[in-house]
């Protein structure tokens, strides 16, 4: 029931059907009306919407403690008020068969105001089985108003000041919040002119700048979106900042029996020059070991994050800052959603911070300084200790430098590091170019031992991989250890021990993740792949 309540939410509210006989464009966002903030497009919403309700992970997610923790969130709650409100608005529920009964093929949302949940939704549906929902049933509740020569249904509640409008004719189903969006919508779909979402450039540059179509696209208008109060405050990747210099994005999302890809385009329309293409990503990844739990691996890294990387991986990772907040700020009742002062910690590709006070002796920083970094690569995995209880975590950083490394130079800097600073166990060996810096010598060997495989044929920025079925159970170990010490009993289940462990647990299927960016100046290119495991 829960779920109901979010998932119909984000996707249908109320609907409105619409008799109209024009050719189809390449796209239904030729019959959006300009001006939304966001745009979604599925080839077969009905199909989607049947795997999810047949999925093993649906099951496992209304079972989870992370399910669990959402469904008390301030932002639910927020979510259920608006539900009951939209269902006071359309006099019937706003649930998970209505979604069924308004699922077509290929279908398109666009929000258009994300705090009043104001969107427009438009399917393909046989006339004959849109004839038949309970929404059609109840046109006698609404207002019968007109557009391009088609009749459409309108209904508002009184106290809410909530919309419900729809319309259904020819095979196509029009749902929204608003009113204005309807007629809009119909003229488009007649052939009577109008401004649609096509004509934007956010829109029509990113599109063009994609490739082809997946199972399901998003496609963002982020400078509206960056001016939301909404998306600053509950933006969960935390870098609105640094999505300011975009003009928009696009997702697409392509299916398969082996894993699933997201394809993101990121568009700058300043047009600055192209950057530099990072030819040596590849060289640093073949270091990555094939039992690596986590790898991260940054092209022509600056000094200082080259040195950052070493002293919060290896040299003393427990001066490390504490772990931030999980939660969004809550929005204030009385006034704007809060700013995004606190929301800039990048989480898909995080920058690599200032050293500021960690411990980084000045011999290692000159080396370094002096070393010209073109690559830089960390890589680790958690083990059982032999104690059965702990668990133990193997760190690495690797440095490959535009010319050899002076081992005996290195040595001489970490054995300066050891008299003057809180070294933990550090195990080094510097081959040619390559300089493996990590707690364990038998992983700092292994990578090492990689040096003569031929680079990956990969060119870009920024690259990482995860493991979730080899660090899965050693996560859960060690994080109820941790999480044990944070408290007696607690109605709220641990962070990290069940909330996150139980997403993972919901996400099994899951084998192994990766992504990789490019950086041409002009586009920021996002390959993500989930595969799913045997």
């Amino acid at each position: 029931m829960r779920l109901r309540i979010a998932f119909s939410l984000g996707v249908v509210g109320l609907a409105v059907w619409a008799l109209v006989q024009a050719p189809a464009p390449r796209s239904l966002a030729g019959y959006v009306p300009a001006g939304p903030l966001l745009y979604l497009e599925a080839r077969d919403f009905a199909g989607l919407e049947r795997d999810w309700n047949g999925s093993a992970e649906r099951k496992l997610w209304l079972e989870s403690s992370s399910y669990d923790v959402f469904s008390r969130s301030r932002l639910y709650e927020r979510l259920a008020g608006a539900q009951a409100e939209y269902a006071a608005a359309a006099g019937l529920p706003v649930d998970m068969p209505l979604v069924e009964a308004v699922a077509g093929s290929e279908t398109a949302l666009a929000i258009y105001d994300i705090g009043k949940l104001e969107f427009l939704y438009i399917t393909r549906l046989p006339s004959a089985r849109a004839m038949q929902s309970v929404l059609w049933r109840t046109r006698g509740n609404y207002e019968t108003r007109q557009a391009a020569g088609v009749d459409y249904f309108v209904r508002t509640q009184a106290e809410s000041h909530r919309v419900a409008a729809f319309a259904a004719t020819n095979d196509y189903l029009l749902i929204a919040t608003r009113e204005d969006l309807i007629p809009a919508a119909l003229k488009l779909l007649s052939g009577a002119g109008g401004a649609s979402v096509t004509g934007e450039q956010w829109y029509s540059a990113t599109v063009e700048a994609a490739g082809g179509r997946g199972d399901l696209r998003m496609v963002m208008n982020l400078p509206a979106l960056v001016r939301s109060p909404h998306f600053r405050s509950y933006w969960v990747q935390r870098n609105v900042s640094e999505l300011r210099q975009y003009g928009g994005e696009i997702a697409d999302v392509f299916r398969s029996t082996s894993e699933i890809r997201e394809q993101r385009v990121l568009l700058r329309f300043s047009q600055p020059p192209p950057a530099a293409p990072g030819e040596a990503l590849g060289q640093a990844l073949r270091l990555v070991p094939d039992d690596a739990g986590l790898y991260r691996a940054w092209a022509n890294p600056t000094p200082e994050a080259a040195l950052n990387l070493v002293a919060t991986r290896v040299l003393a990772p427990q001066a490390q800052t504490g772990r931030a907040s999980e939660m969004a700020p809550e929005a204030p009742e009385s006034a704007a959603a809060g700013s995004e002062a606190d929301l800039e910690t990048r989480i898909d590709e995080p920058p690599v911070e200032n050293s500021g006070n960690r411990f980084v002796p000045d011999a290692l920083r000159r080396l370094i300084e002096s070393a010209k970094v073109e690559a830089m690569l960390e890589t680790g995995s958690t083990r059982p200790l032999a104690d059965g209880v702990f668990v133990g975590i193997d760190s690495a950083v690797a440095l490959l430098a535009s010319a050899d490394w002076n081992a005996e130079a290195v040595r001489g800097a970490l054995a300066t590091a050891a008299e003057t600073g809180p070294l933990g166990r550090i195990a080094f060996e510097a081959q040619g170019r390559v300089l493996v810096i990590g707690n364990s010598a038998a992983l700092v060997h292994r990578m090492t031992a990689r040096i003569a495989m031929a680079p990956r044929k990969t060119e870009g920025d920024y690259a990482a991989g995860f493991n979730p079925a080899r660090e899965r159970a050693n996560f859960e170990k060690m994080t109820k250890l941790i999480d044990a010490t944070a408290g007696g009993d607690s109605r709220e289940p641990h962070f990290f021990s069940e909330n996150m462990a139980s997403l993972g647990r919901t996400l099994g299927r899951v084998g192994s993740s990766s992504i990789l960016v490019r950086d041409s100046g002009r586009a920021v290119t996002q390959t993500v792949v989930y595969r799913f495991g045997p």
